[in-house]
């Protein structure tokens, strides 16, 4: 078996990589040199070019190998008790490596597999929550169709991350300014982050809040960005769920914040993905709770929703329809200045459909969901079938 190591730490764990990947046929890459961009989430690779990324930069080099591996292993360093944003890029890139139609695999939703199942394992170096890294191994694994090698600790020394309390953080307990910024890698445009925003701040009108928008998808906003994180008191930061947790670009843009506030915050959170069911949101949600206090904020909540794949690819009158029930939240955050509501624990929806739902999806809704996309993609040039192996 063909394992594939994508280090990006350096050289200088070459030596203990060795020591703890015993397969017989093993290749390390070191991509610390090499050009990598974030996914932007553009579904290119799904739905125009299939199986070919829209960005010719060097993980093109990673598919060609990741199509002639059967093991995967990430070395990464960790930020936020989870990978860093390099560690994380290359797992959001791998998107080619699947389709776009989606099927069930061990009772989960998930897009098909392009090519073969990839067992994956995690090498991590840094102050990390172990059952957290091996939670995110298990569940990525499902993704792409393998088994979890689980979660290694490297033997690196490290200070220990200082976390504030959240008891210091005194707020002014009236909302008046609300500052969101948008995490999704996709340019404003065609974001269906930014529909869901928009439909937001709908239920903030006529309460007398003011708010700002900062799009994260465009690197000369980030300035103002940080500008308005660290300046205000009411922070709201939406996306959507990338391979389980938080897209490369907005760990980024979270990594390269001071570790010092100006004035205590809030930080809250809208989560949304194309999945339907609450446990899909599940591990990404733990990764939240504790984020605000490692940026000196208080925890507002998080407001979790699926089925936002339809956002980009209907009619605008289905659109909005997709988008509106969030128009009532923002005026539920607007009274309560936050997400830790029961309404906001409600609107998540089920958490898994029962059994006879799931097969009755699987027989009658996918198929029209897939044969959706089949025609999206024909709308879009695409001449070559979905489940195309342009690397095989």
């Amino acid at each position: 078996m063909k394992t594939l190591v994508l280090n990006t730490l350096g050289k200088d764990y070459t030596e203990q990589i060795t020591a703890l990947i015993k397969d017989k046929e093993v290749e390390i890459v070191d991509t610390s040199d090499m050009k990598i961009v974030h996914c932007i989430g553009c579904n290119q690779c799904w739905l125009k070019t299939p199986g070919i990324c829209a960005y010719k930069d060097d993980y093109e080099i990673i598919l060609k190998k990741l199509v002639q591996a059967d093991n995967l292993w990430i070395v990464s360093d960790t930020r936020f008790g989870f990978l860093d944003y390099k560690g994380k890029r290359l797992m959001d890139r791998i998107m080619p490596m699947l389709n776009m139609t989606i099927g069930f695999r061990d009772g989960w939703m998930r897009h098909e597999l392009r090519y073969h199942p990839l067992n994956i394992g995690l090498l991590y170096k840094g102050d990390a929550d172990q059952m957290m890294m091996e939670d995110w191994c298990k569940r990525t694994a499902v993704n792409i169709g393998g088994q979890s090698f689980g979660a290694i600790a490297l033997q690196v020394k490290s200070e220990k991350c200082k976390v504030k309390s959240e008891a210091v953080v005194s707020l002014n307990n009236k909302l008046s300014h609300l500052v969101i910024i948008n995490g999704s890698p996709r340019v404003a445009k065609f974001s269906n982050t930014d529909k869901i925003i928009h439909s937001f701040v709908k239920g903030l009108e006529g309460t007398g809040i003011t708010w700002e928008l900062h799009n994260l998808s465009n690197r000369k906003e980030w300035d103002a960005a940080r500008e308005a994180f660290l300046s205000h008191e009411r922070i709201l930061i939406a996306f959507p769920l990338y391979v389980e947790c938080i897209p490369s670009l907005m760990l980024e843009f979270l990594e390269s914040l001071p570790s010092e506030r100006r004035q205590p915050a809030q930080l809250s959170f809208l989560l949304h993905g194309g999945m339907d069911e609450g446990f899909e949101f599940r591990f990404c949600e733990r990764i939240l709770q504790g984020l605000p206090a490692q940026l000196g904020c208080r925890f507002g909540g998080t407001l979790i929703h699926g089925g936002s794949f339809g956002i980009r690819t209907r009619e605008d009158a289905v659109k909005a329809k997709i988008v509106a029930p969030y128009e009532k939240m923002g005026r539920l955050f607007a009274q309560n200045g936050n997400f830790l509501t029961p309404e906001a624990k409600k609107f998540t929806g089920p958490e898994q459909y029962p059994w006879l739902v799931r097969k009755m999806v699987s027989l009658l809704f996918l198929k029209k969901v897939n044969k959706g996309f089949e025609d999206f993609a024909k709308s879009w040039g695409c001449t070559r079938p979905l489940d195309d192996k342009p690397y095989s």
